[in-house]
């Protein structure tokens, strides 16, 4: 019989509670193999209430403790504002407060896409291929903006300063959400409104096309990050597109693979996860 992998999940711990209430659990902590850094948006915090996150799911084959800086909401762009962004930078960089890291995560570029959709959506009557409701123009530019804000966290990484140069950071590219009302919610409340519908709404693309546009804006997204991981020193992308089973584009709530219009159900948090997992033990060669 073959013999059994082992693995360990996660333990996650948000920057905000380090030293408060008593805690005693900290990065640095001797009991974990590894230490990881994350920054990144909704996928790695909370994509409504109740619900899990990708980093609450993620198996390893080594004990691994993560230091979890990550906002919902956030983007690529306010991450990469260096200046602006002191936790990732103390916390990458700065000898007082820097640990000395295994591995950085990063979940970013999702709001982003969603912030410039509007830009790149194209009210197009009677247009009837996916194709002509997208601004090929404005597509490629957002994708050059991405590939800006992960290169400059990268030269953070390997600063003249940093303890953390060359660390590998890992990435994950997103499945592809139905564009869909399908908010956030708390219980049976929405707390958001949905995301991406609204946009597809206002420049009325036809319904038979809108998961075929949504497809083309997440493939630039995924295409951007794959070409950095080919120019970026330490730099692992992990493509989890067709990992997740879509939603029903008429679905209101959890459906598919789905909590809601852009965030995972547990289930397809822990499908992305083992793949996240299985990547960053291939890199750390576990």
């Amino acid at each position: 019989m073959p013999k059994k992998t082992v693995t360990y999940r996660a333990d996650i711990i948000q920057a905000m509670s380090l030293g408060a209430g008593g805690a005693t659990l900290g990065p640095d902590d001797p009991d974990y193999s590894w230490r990881f850094l994350a920054e990144g948006d909704s996928w790695f915090t909370i994509g409504a209430i109740p619900s899990s996150s990708l980093l609450y799911e993620l198996r390893l084959k080594k004990r691994a403790i993560v230091l979890n800086l990550g906002y919902p909401g956030d983007t690529i762009a306010n991450m990469s504002q260096l200046s602006a962004n002191t936790e990732l930078t103390r916390r990458l960089v700065h000898p007082n407060w820097a640990s000395d890291w295994d591995a950085i995560l990063l979940s970013g570029g999702g709001n982003d896409l969603i912030d410039r959709a509007a830009d790149i959506i194209l009210s197009t009557p009677g247009g009837t291929s996916a194709a002509d409701y997208v601004d090929t123009a404005q597509l490629a530019a957002f994708g050059k903006d991405i590939q800006a804000g992960y290169r400059r966290i990268v030269a953070l990484r390997d600063s003249a300063a940093s303890p953390n140069q060359g660390k590998p950071i890992v990435v994950h590219t997103y499945d592809y959400p139905t564009p869909r009302p399908a908010p956030a919610t708390f219980l049976i409340v929405p707390i958001t409104k949905p995301w991406m519908h609204p946009v597809f709404e206002a420049h009325q693309v036809p319904k038979s096309l809108r998961i075929g546009v949504a497809e083309l804006l997440l493939d630039a997204l995924a295409e951007a990050l794959l070409e950095l991981e080919h120019e970026l020193p330490a730099f692992h992308v992990v493509d989890t597109r067709n990992s997740l089973q879509r939603a029903d584009i008429d679905a209101r709530g959890n459906s598919g693979d789905w909590l809601n219009e852009i965030h995972p159900n547990g289930d397809g948090y822990r499908k992305i996860a083992v793949q996240l997992g299985a990547r960053i033990d291939e890199v750390l060669q576990a």
